[in-house]
């Protein structure tokens, strides 16, 4: 089944039609993702972020063109806006660890502070997200075991997983 298939499938609702999309093209993406960012995290979230649009712009997209060079672009301006945002931003420098048996109390302070706002993080998740979340994360269970274990599609768990992460950092950076 060629990609205009797949993509005229996904529009009718058929969410397996991602499923095999993201199979095939995944690797490909991810590739270009991480030889503009040279990263390999932020490639996977923006190679997801890329996946979310396929999903979410499904109903723009149109068979005239080849799926691979519309995903090629979704792809290509993503990174971009990574570029930019880390230029325009850049990271904050991680303190150094102190050296030394016995924590200070600022160090001891910081960090019960950092698991307070980790632990109000989880719980203003629902059910469903902290389960993903905790199961993938901490856990270590595969996307197609929480799919399993949810109800959910593989393609579902992916973007959820990908929208709970995306939903934490703009938290963390309103905090910041």
């Amino acid at each position: 089944m060629d990609d205009n298939e797949l993509m005229a499938r996904l529009k009718r609702g058929d969410t397996d039609a991602l499923d095999m999309l993201i199979r095939r093209h995944r690797p490909w993406a991810l590739a270009r993702a991480e030889g503009m960012l040279h990263d390999a995290a932020l490639a996977e979230d923006v190679v997801q972020e890329a996946f979310v649009r396929v999903y979410l712009l499904r109903d723009r997209y149109s068979s005239a063109f080849a799926f691979s060079t519309w995903l090629g672009v979704l792809v290509r301006n993503l990174c971009i806006d990574q570029m930019r945002r880390r230029h325009l931003s850049p990271m904050p420098m991680e303190p150094l660890p102190e050296t030394g048996s016995e924590d200070s109390a600022e160090a001891a302070f910081l960090r019960k502070e950092t698991r307070l706002a980790l632990l109000s993080k989880l719980a203003a998740l629902d059910d469903t997200d902290r389960a993903l979340l905790t199961g993938f994360a901490l856990e270590g269970e595969s996307y197609q075991a929480l799919a399993k274990r949810s109800g959910l599609t593989l393609g579902q768990v992916k973007i959820r997983l990908h929208r709970i992460r995306k939903r934490l950092r703009d938290k963390e950076r309103e905090r910041e």
